[in-house]
């Protein structure tokens, strides 16, 4: 029977495979390393909080297959204008973005953002007393900073960096980190938990401090899983919606979201959870 041809085998062997192929869709989730959020390397790889976001997707969405696919963030931004059939977990939505990406509900949470320099030079930026980035751009242009390309921090940060932006911009995290470990940097703009992992990273945990600033926004910023704004990706997002509705009240979705967050920086990111959930 399985030798069986003729044009009647034909006409089967067409209805099954033809329709099967049309129908295979496929997801390829673009990463960049970025942790405790991506993690590509190390003994934490596929552990970071957006890794674990995702594997929790991939999961639940059944219908597709699933690919991922490690390049640099401006590549990202570039095949999602191009209508790319790619998602991104950790895009926070702009704007600008919106004319290209389409956007889910939110996954987690940037929080609190911090102006990091190095241990020793704590006393140098205390002097200048309460700490305005948008006086450290203008006032003190000497102190060096970077950021890294077409990323977006927080709408009061985005802005002044618009505004005065540095001499320099970076592709990596690790990178960054590095410049300012090495005395090349004399600041970053970044959050809390992203600064401390890679001061652990670098072998030197105590090496950076992190202070609040003027134009600290009081909310916690929302990261997105951030879709090529095509039809495939309205869909795309749609589903992935329906599995975020389900998801994120429960104390594993909150174990995820709260993963890598300095013990001081837990009851901030409890208060605020609620808002997280209500968040559309």
């Amino acid at each position: 029977m399985v030798k069986r041809c003729g044009l009647a085998g034909l006409v089967v062997t067409l209805a099954l495979t033809g329709p099967a192929r049309a129908e295979t869709r496929q997801i390829t989730w673009s990463v960049f390393d970025a942790p405790p959020y991506t993690i590509v390397e190390g003994a934490n790889r596929d552990n970071g909080i957006s890794d674990r976001i995702r594997r929790l997707l991939t999961a639940r969405l059944t219908e597709y297959s699933h690919s991922t696919l490690t390049v640099p963030f401006p590549r990202i931004l570039t095949s999602l204008k191009q209508g790319a059939e790619w998602c991104f977990v950790g895009g926070v939505r702009t704007p600008e973005r919106e004319g290209f990406a389409a956007f889910s509900r939110p996954v987690a949470m940037f929080y609190p953002l911090r102006i990091v320099v190095r241990a020793e030079n704590r006393a140098r930026f205390e002097a200048l007393g309460p700490l305005s980035l948008r006086n450290l751009l203008t006032e003190h242009r000497a102190l060096r900073t970077s950021m890294l390309r077409n990323r977006a921090i927080a709408p009061a940060a985005d802005a002044l960096f618009r505004q005065y932006p540095p001499g320099q911009t970076y592709s990596e995290f690790g990178e960054a980190f590095r410049m300012l470990l090495n005395d090349r940097l004399d600041y970053l703009v970044e959050f809390s938990s992203i600064a401390a992992y890679h001061a652990r990273l670098l072998g030197a945990p105590d090496a950076f401090v992190g202070f609040p600033f003027a134009e600290e926004n009081q909310e916690p910023v929302f990261p997105r899983v951030m879709c090529a704004g095509t039809p495939w990706g309205r869909e795309v997002v749609a589903r992935i919606d329906a599995v975020l509705a389900a998801e994120r009240a429960s104390p594993a979705y909150r174990e995820i979201v709260e993963a890598w967050a300095a013990e001081a920086d837990l009851p901030r990111i409890r208060a605020v959870y609620d808002t997280f959930l209500a968040s559309d």
